[in-house]
């Protein structure tokens, strides 16, 4: 195969996941480690990708917005690992606040199984279904506007509430998150709720999923932050996860 041919072929594999280690090129190319470092440097150089050690990530990949009826489906064995793990963080008697999104569904589907004692603010109508018939659950569901496609509430009059709350921990679950830009939602609606969260919780944890890390959605929520704890799957590649560690980021693997 030719130097140009495999230049594509990476950016092919780039616009499928966020990352690609030099490993797995070496084998898949069959050809040598200098090789696809020198593949790697040009296309850099043109903007094309990102080298970190061991491999790349891709440069500005937009996620697509899909709607929440279509991303519960999607990587939920992930998902589940995620919510699972962030159980971890979560004591008896905690006050938490819950994003609304596929992966903040999962962990409100195992806290009623884990917990005697929680209260959990949200701003989404289907966490409170999957709490309700918890006794051991007690819910504050934060009212305004309703927003059909993710089926939670937003606007002004559900931000007045949030803002007259504390909560000790908050859970977000953001479409994208990147080192070069940040923590990222698709909807300027769900992106106010979010800030608000931040503002009113003593500890951030932020749930993505490995196919939602080196990545970027329209909208940027906040930078991130070394404060904050970031909670994804076994998915992510050792090379990317040390990239953020090395950044100073704290990054739990479920």
């Amino acid at each position: 195969m030719f130097a140009d041919e495999r230049k594509i072929k990476i950016e092919e594999m780039l616009k499928r996941k966020p990352s690609v280690t030099t490993s797995e090129l070496t084998e898949l190319f069959q050809v040598s480690v200098e090789t696809i470092r020198r593949d790697l440097e040009y296309l850099e150089s043109q903007g094309r990708l990102r080298r970190v050690h061991g491999g790349a990530v891709a440069v500005g990949r937009l996620q697509n917005y899909t709607s929440l009826s279509g991303r519960v489906v999607e990587h939920r064995p992930e998902k589940r690992k995620i919510a699972l793990a962030a159980c971890a963080y979560i004591q008896e008697g905690d006050y938490i606040a819950l994003d609304t999104g596929s992966t903040a569904l999962e962990l409100a589907g195992v806290l009623g199984e884990r917990f005697r004692e929680l209260t959990v603010l949200t701003h989404s109508l289907e966490t409170v279904k999957l709490l309700s018939e918890r006794e051991n659950i007690r819910t504050i569901l934060v009212g305004g506007f309703y927003l059909p496609e993710e089926k939670c509430f937003c606007g002004h009059l559900t931000l007045d509430m949030i803002r007259q709350l504390h909560v000790s921990k908050c859970f977000i679950a953001p479409s994208a998150i990147s080192l070069n830009f940040g923590i990222r939602d698709h909807m300027q609606e769900l992106i106010a709720i979010q800030r608000a969260f931040l503002e009113i919780s003593d500890q951030v944890y932020v749930l993505a999923d490995s196919s939602k890390v080196g990545v970027c959605a329209p909208l940027k929520i906040c930078e991130m932050s070394a404060s904050y704890r970031y909670i994804t799957d076994a998915g992510l590649p050792d090379e990317i996860l040390e990239t953020y560690v090395k950044a100073g980021f704290e990054v739990v693997r479920s």
